[in-house]
């Protein structure tokens, strides 16, 4: 079970393109996690998608696969019969599997699908516009975790510092509870370094081109990390 340790996870989502150049400059860096976006692939066969994923299994990291949703930010618009195979094709090399909590249509089938396969569940949210108030996201992830989920993730953007302090307020109270908090935009990215003193488990990062607004490029996560003594 991932869970709240002594350092955060640092994971780095990837497309197909580049992969072996950028899984040695993870390794280099000491990435922990790849988040494997599907939805970013140039190929979406079954095949091929596995044969990515293994190699990126070949390098020992721990494996998170997105097939991220339209509506949440994904590249492709891949209907959920269409998720759901992509998630069974891998359910044998993949560590977590993330489901958006707005698809609901499918979100519990793939809870079920990590629980019953000894993997862990990541249910997330994103709001690329604002962030909502606090008693709306204690309410997400009350809901999440009685659905099954194992880990729990909101990004929100956010639009001022108090946006900041209640994303990270909301993420303290919760710590117990594998909380992946992310205040995203230039004004949040303080949180992809401070989140995991309020317990915040996983910080995301990238090699070359970033995936979200606010994300650290690796070299500077790790020194800012680093300078907080937040890893050594």
């Amino acid at each position: 079970m991932v869970k709240v340790a002594d350092k955060p996870l640092i994971a780095l989502p990837v497309k197909d393109e580049n992969l072996e150049d950028t899984l040695r400059k993870a390794k280099n860096h000491g990435v922990d996690i790849i988040e494997v976006r599907v939805d970013q692939f140039s190929n979406i066969e079954l095949d091929y998608i596995k044969d990515v994923v293994k190699k990126v299994k070949s390098y020992d990291f721990i494996v998170l696969i997105t097939v991220r949703s339209k509506i949440e930010g994904g590249g492709r618009d891949i209907p959920d019969t269409e998720r759901v195979k992509i998630f069974e094709t891998v359910m044998d090399i993949a560590d977590i599997l993330d489901i958006e909590f707005s698809s609901e249509d499918i979100r519990e089938e793939i809870i079920n699908l990590a629980k019953c396969n000894g993997k862990l569940s990541l249910v997330s949210y994103h709001d690329f516009e604002k962030t909502p108030h606090i008693d709306f996201i204690q309410n997400y992830i009350d809901v999440v975790k009685s659905i099954g989920g194992d880990i729990v993730k909101f990004a929100f953007k956010v639009n001022s510092f108090e946006d900041v302090a209640n994303i990270m307020c909301i993420t303290h109270k919760n710590r117990d509870k594998n909380i992946v908090a992310i205040a995203m935009g230039d004004i949040g990215k303080i949180s992809r370094v401070a989140g995991f003193i309020f317990g915040s488990i996983i910080t995301y990062t990238y090699i070359g081109e970033s995936f979200a607004p606010g994300q650290i490029e690796i070299g500077k996560l790790k020194e800012e990390l680093n300078f907080y003594r937040i890893i050594d």
